[in-house]
């Protein structure tokens, strides 16, 4: 009988329940903003991420060879090298999370003990693939 009882009464708490309407007044400033938010992420194609920086030298040749020595050991990670006055910097893998990056420079730093993290702006179709 409890059981019923029981019964019969979350099925009408419930039923109340979902019979019950919420209405949102959302200002026209936040409207606005949260548009512009919308719109300037539409036109990003780059966001905050890591790279593996592998070498730095002044030595252009040096960077070109270090990267067809990369391509060679390590086909499936991306490389790219940069120049910022004076130095050539050979930097490899576009990663979001720092710790996705930690764990290929685990491995990098067999062959390259000098390799570090570095933050950089990281194409969002470098992370797609």
């Amino acid at each position: 009988m409890k059981n019923i009882i029981y019964t019969i009464f979350c099925f009408l708490f419930f039923s109340i329940e979902l019979q019950a309407q919420v209405l949102i007044n959302e200002d026209v400033a936040v409207t606005s903003l949260v548009q512009q938010h919308v719109d300037q992420n539409r036109t990003s194609y780059s966001i905050s991420g890591w790279r593996i920086q592998l070498m730095a030298t002044t030595d252009r040749r040096k960077v070109e060879k270090g990267e067809s020595k990369f391509i060679q050991n390590h086909p499936t990670i991306s490389v790219k090298w940069e120049h910022a006055k004076p130095y050539y910097k050979l930097k490899a893998g576009a990663f979001v999370t720092k710790l996705d990056a930690t764990r290929v420079l685990k491995k990098l730093k067999k062959d390259y003990p000098s390799a570090l993290l570095v933050k950089s702006n990281v194409s969002i179709s470098e992370i797609l693939q």
